[in-house]
């Protein structure tokens, strides 16, 4: 019989897919994704219409990728659209109903009440019945297949290069021993500024599957804000949200400490 995920295990597959999509680069990829993760968030019988509305608003926002564009173009459409599902994906996770956390409580009570005792438990295996064990390990093996079909995916997609994401945090760190050029390798300002006696580099314009894709670098190695903002905490997911936060691409700030 198949174990349907918790809402726990969702969410976590969920935040995974929120953090990938700035690296794919194919509309067809992107509405497949966005798509599972809206259907991991709004999964009760009750967000149908929510579903599918929104579900309809991320067709539409892929549908604006058209081919025939050259690859500059194209990868600029897909950037759009990429923020637009993520900001559609955070509409279903803010608008979807709360959870009942006392309906398993209450049809528990309801079961005692009626028969008088408990239900007689059988005794199961220490490791395949303990729901948190199961579920942790539900959770690696999904990530596990996720990130096979996108790195194999990736192998297919033209227009990002992985490398440009090791470059560009480079320049951040050179331009923090005071080696910084006017302008990043993306065209956009790079400015450094004293906090304290402490250099802050403030880099402009930074595509946001960049933003998101060294972010996770810089904050391991300093202080970081994106458009504004401090992450709470650090989370591929959190930085990802906050580098699709605003239109327009992404404003990194960063001063080292390691």
């Amino acid at each position: 019989m198949e174990k349907r995920l918790s809402p726990e295990e969702a969410e976590v597959i969920f935040q995974e897919i929120i953090r990938k999509l700035p690296s794919v680069s194919t509309p067809a990829k992107l509405e497949e994704l966005s798509l599972l993760a809206l259907a991991m968030m709004l999964r009760r019988a009750s967000s149908k219409d929510l579903r599918d509305e929104l579900s309809h608003q991320i067709r539409e926002i892929v549908s604006s990728v058209t081919p025939g564009h050259s690859p500059e173009a194209m990868r600029n459409a897909m950037r759009f659209a990429v923020r637009g599902c993520i900001k559609v994906l955070q509409v279903a996770k803010e608008r979807r109903l709360p959870r009942d956390t006392h309906l398993d409580a209450e049809t528990r009570s309801i079961g005692v009440e009626e028969h008088g005792h408990h239900a007689p438990t059988k005794p199961v295996d220490k490791f395949t019945g303990n729901p948190i064990i199961v579920g942790a390990v539900a959770i690696a093996v999904l990530l596990v297949l996720l990130g096979a079909y996108l790195g194999w995916s990736g192998k297919q997609d033209d227009g990002y290069d992985p490398n440009e994401t090791t470059k560009f945090v480079e320049q951040m760190i050179l331009a923090s021993q005071g080696q910084a050029p006017a302008t990043h390798m993306f065209g956009g300002t790079l400015e450094v500024s004293a906090m304290n006696g402490v250099p802050v580099v403030t880099a402009r314009g930074i595509p946001r599957r960049i933003c998101a894709a060294s972010g996770m670098r810089l904050v391991k190695k300093g202080l970081l804000s994106i458009n504004g903002d401090t992450p709470t905490r650090i989370s591929s997911a959190i930085i990802t949200e906050l580098c699709n936060k605003d239109d327009g691409d992404a404003t990194i700030m960063w001063a080292a400490t390691k």
